[in-house]
């Protein structure tokens, strides 16, 4: 499985505060950052993504916007890149659960 994480914060004062730490903990949990505002988790089961659902609900900022879905590896090797292509780690990883370095 894996969690995406969409930003939308605000222009409301000290919105960008809480943002930077919530963008902090969520690479403290391990997300990695695809754009700017876009964050993506390899999880290993749905048990294990609700408990990520659960650490981001804890830490989310109040303000703004926060989208996060569940996305399994089948729905995850169908996207299409229009433009550009996979990034490394994309590629590395693709549908695999455990790699062996």
């Amino acid at each position: 499985m894996r969690i995406f994480v969409l930003l939308n914060p605000t222009n409301k004062h000290g919105t960008k505060t809480e943002y930077t730490l919530f963008r902090k903990e969520l690479q403290k949990l391990g997300f990695l950052q695809l754009q700017p505002e876009v964050f993506m988790r390899v999880t290993s089961s749905r048990k294990s993504c609700d408990k990520f659902f659960t650490k981001m609900s804890a830490k989310a900022p109040k303000t703004g916007r926060i989208i996060a879905y569940k996305m399994t590896e089948k729905q995850f090797s169908r996207l299409v890149y229009i433009t550009g292509k996979a990034s490394v780690q994309e590629e590395l990883i693709g549908s695999k659960d455990v790699i062996i370095l």
